[in-house]
């Protein structure tokens, strides 16, 4: 599917746009492995690669840890999640910065009158943290984290949720992200799906969507100019 197929066709400023965070917005992947690692080593255990560790993004912060103890044959995963999840939640995330043209496209989107919002499977004051360090809140309406909602991507209530909090119910609205989470909550709940190819996840054969090659082509697919 090309992007001339997903133009948004509502008037500028009756639309809204929910971006996921890890591998959409940000590239977080590297001071989550810093964490991982630092619990690994203390257990005398090797430590993992960003590419290896990236791979098990999108099904929030205990699947994530979760996946990478396992890997490594840790012994006490409960409480090496909890460590994990408590030092990465006290942690300036230094490495963390957005991908390029986020600001710019955020920007140009807000001037637009277009309404934005993040639905994330990571915690969410993590989440907000994050944005705020990154400069991003200040683009948002809403910030739906995985652990404050009953179900979280790629069950559609977990959008709902968004369009709920945000008032996004009498919008046309398209979800963006990395990852088949993402497809799938966008899927099931009836709107628009763009895939961030940027990220760290990958869409089967079978899921048609829009695939962006960079972050500025949002605005070509909600008809904006690209400057």
């Amino acid at each position: 599917m090309s992007i001339n197929d997903l133009k948004i066709t509502q008037p500028i400023g009756t639309d809204a746009i929910i971006f996921d965070l890890d591998g959409t917005l940000v590239d977080s992947a590297g001071d989550m492995t810093a964490q991982l690692n630092t619990i690994l080593i203390e257990r005398n255990l090797e430590p993992l690669l960003v590419a290896t560790t990236s791979l098990f993004l999108g099904d929030g912060m205990r699947s994530f840890a979760r996946r990478a103890f396992c890997l490594r044959g840790v012994n006490d995963m409960e409480e090496a999640i909890d460590t994990f999840i408590s030092r990465y939640e006290h942690t300036d995330h230094l490495m963390t910065k957005p991908y390029e043209g986020v600001i710019e496209t955020l920007s140009a989107l807000r001037d637009a009158g277009w309404k934005i919002s993040v639905c994330t499977n990571k915690n969410e004051l993590i989440a907000i943290d994050i944005l705020k360090q990154t400069d991003l809140l200040r683009f948002m309406d809403v910030v739906c984290g995985g652990d404050s909602v009953s179900f979280k991507k790629p069950d559609p209530r977990h959008l709902s949720a968004v369009v709920a909090l945000a008032d996004y119910e009498k919008l046309s609205k398209i979800m963006i992200g990395d990852n088949w989470n993402d497809f799938e909550a966008a899927r099931a709940y009836g709107i628009p799906f763009a895939f961030a190819s940027w990220g760290y996840g990958s869409l089967p054969d079978d899921c048609k969507a829009v695939n962006l090659i960079k972050f500025s082509d949002i605005l070509d697919v909600v008809g904006l100019p690209v400057h």
